[in-house]
C-alpha cells in the first residue's frame, strides 16, 4: 500500500468501484460499506484494486436479483449486513467465513435457500441471522455449528424441515418461533438446553424427539405448537419451565422422569 492510501485509511476515507459498491481500505483488505442509489451490482467481488474484499457491511436494501455467491476472500459478514433485500434468492457462503453478525440476512423478502459453510460454529453470532424471511424453505447447517442463535431463523413461514448439526448443545431463545410451517426438526445427542420460546408458535409441528441428553426446556419452549402430539421425556430431563407446553392442546403428556422438576404450570 502506497503512502496515499495508508494516509486515506488513517481519515476513514470511502472509495467506489465503477458498479456503485461503496468501501473503506482497512489494513491490506477491502471492507465493503455500502452503495450508491444508481448501483448497478450483479456480484459481490472477492478484490478491488488488487486487495482481497474480507468484509461485507451496509448492503441493507441492495438491488441484487437471483444468487449471491459471497466470494472465498471475505471472512467476516457484520451486523445487518444483507438484510431487507427484494431480489435475493440463494446465499452462498464460502469456507473463509468465521464470523457472521447478527440479522445479517434478515427480512429478504425472496429469499428461499442459505448455504452455511462448514468451520462456522455461531460462537460470535448473539441473535439472529435470517429472521423473517417468508420465502426461506432451504437451510444449509454446518457440522461445525455449535449452538443456535436467539432468533436465528424465527418468523420463515414456509420453512418445513430443520437438521440440527450433531455438535450443537443449546438451541437460543425464539430461534425457530413462529415457523408456521415447520414439520420436522432432526435434535442431535449432543443438545442439552431448549431456550425460551425456541418453538413457540410452530403450528405445523406434530411430533418431537428429543435426544437422550437433554436437561433443559425452557419457559414457553414449545407453548403454541397446537398439532403437537407426541414428545418423548428421556432420563436425563431434570427440568421442565413453567408454559413450556402451554397451547398444546392435542399433546398427550408422557411420563415425566423421577428426578425432574416440572413447572406447576409446564403444561399451562
Amino acid at each position: 500500500m502506497g503512502f496515499k492510501d495508508k494516509l486515506r485509511n488513517s481519515f476513514d476515507i470511502h472509495y467506489s468501484t465503477p458498479e456503485g459498491l461503496k468501501y473503506q481500505i482497512i489494513g491490506e483488505e477491502i471492507k465493503i460499506t455500502g452503495f450508491h442509489k444508481k448501483a448497478n451490482i450483479t456480484e459481490i467481488p472477492a478484490y478491488i484494486n488488487g486487495l482481497p474484499v474480507g468484509i461485507i457491511s451496509g448492503l441493507q436494501s441492495i438491488p441484487f436479483t437471483g444468487e449471491m455467491i459471497i466470494p472465498n476472500t471475505v471472512h467476516t459478514i457484520c451486523d445487518c449486513a444483507l438484510d431487507i433485500t427484494k431480489g435475493v434468492t440463494k446465499i452462498i457462503l464460502p469456507g473463509s467465513v468465521r464470523t457472521i453478525g447478527s440479522h445479517a440476512f434478515d427480512f429478504n423478502e425472496a429469499l428461499e435457500e442459505i448455504i452455511f459453510p462448514e468451520g462456522m460454529d455461531f460462537r460470535e453470532t448473539n441473535e439472529g441471522v435470517a429472521d423473517g424471511c417468508p420465502k426461506l424453505k432451504k437451510v444449509s447447517l454446518p457440522s461445525s455449528m455449535l449452538r443456535v442463535p436467539t432468533g436465528f431463523l424465527s418468523d420463515c413461514e414456509q420453512l418445513e424441515e430443520i437438521i440440527i448439526p450433531d455438535a450443537v448443545t443449546e438451541i437460543g431463545d425464539i430461534a425457530f418461533m413462529y415457523d408456521i410451517a415447520l414439520k420436522r426438526v432432526h435434535l442431535p445427542a449432543s443438545l442439552k438446553i431448549i431456550k425460551e420460546m425456541a418453538f413457540c408458535d410452530c403450528k405445523a409441528l406434530e411430533e418431537i424427539e428429543l435426544p437422550g441428553g437433554i436437561e433443559v426446556i425452557e419457559k414457553g419452549a414449545f407453548s403454541g405448537c397446537e398439532n403437537l402430539k407426541k414428545i418423548n421425556f428421556p432420563s436425563t430431563l431434570r427440568r421442565i419451565d413453567k408454559n413450556a407446553f402451554d397451547d398444546c392442546p392435542l399433546l398427550v403428556r408422557p411420563d415425566i422422569p423421577a428426578a425432574c422438576e416440572v413447572h406447576e404450570k409446564a403444561f399451562g
